[in-house]
């Protein structure tokens, strides 16, 4: 029987998408470097879908990259032409991503919770940044996640002696959103996704789009490019029922047109 390597489960406005490799630690195989980015594009044309949950089965997230396969040569085109497009799909959505993170997040599997727009982890749940106890630097985008959060020296640090970060270390870092128990993650993962999924999805599409391009821009490229978002959201339907709501106190129900 082929292997599953991942699934999914709509829920309403929320889709959780599950790695299913736990024998592996849901390591990154060939079959599912080619296969999550495949799903993740049938996702984006769910009209109502809003927000997908990232998190994997079994013990943990996932260890990164199968070593079991090795790495082709050069090993910059395979991270291009086999992973940048998961990372791709996550980055330009126009869906909300939570990281459910559990166990561990190791490798291109950290940065993989990283490159979310989210990240709630469990008490014990831990990003590994193990490249150098291989010999390798980091990749996925992890050096400038640890940058933007944790600054040169400590990301430097870091990654220079191949540890981890808690999720205590990660929630004072501002790399994640909250921490739960083992006991409530799947539920407070859930929940937050569905509370999440209810509020404007065309001005959370505009935000992410705003806040994932303002690392590059001057206060100036900002003002401007978020006057530019509001051209959008202030002649929507959601506006206009939103200030209808406000004037009569009641909530708002956006349906992103």
């Amino acid at each position: 029987m082929p292997e599953e390597v991942v699934k999914f489960n709509l829920r309403g406005s929320v889709a959780e998408v599950i790695l299913t490799r736990p024998e592996q630690y849901n390591a990154f195989n060939n079959k599912l470097r080619k296969n999550l980015p495949e799903l993740l594009g049938r996702l984006e044309k769910i009209p109502n879908l809003r927000v997908v949950i990232l998190k994997g089965s079994g013990p943990g997230f996932t260890a990164g990259a199968d070593l079991n396969e090795g790495f082709p040569s050069p090993i910059s085109k395979h991270l291009k032409d086999d992973y940048k497009p998961i990372f791709d799909k996550i980055l330009t959505s126009r869906l909300l991503y939570i990281a459910g993170v559990h166990g561990s997040a190791a490798g291109i599997g950290a940065a993989l919770a990283m490159a979310c727009d989210f990240l709630v982890m469990t008490e014990k749940a831990k990003l590994s940044m193990i490249f150098s106890n291989i010999g390798l630097v980091p990749d996925g985008g992890s050096t400038w996640f640890l940058y933007q959060a944790l600054g040169y020296r400590k990301a430097l640090e870091l990654i220079v002696e191949g540890r981890y970060l808690s999720a205590t270390e990660c929630l004072k870092s501002g790399l994640a959103n909250k921490i739960v128990s083992d006991d409530d993650f799947e539920d407070e993962l859930f929940n937050w996704g569905q509370k999440l999924s209810e509020r404007a999805p065309l001005a959370s599409t505009g935000a992410k789009r705003l806040l994932r391009g303002c690392f590059n821009a001057t206060y100036e490229q900002a003002f401007l490019a978020e006057a530019l978002e509001q051209d959008v959201v202030s002649v929507s339907k959601d506006f206009f029922n939103a200030i209808q709501a406000f004037f009569k106190k009641q909530k708002p129900v956006f349906k992103g047109e």
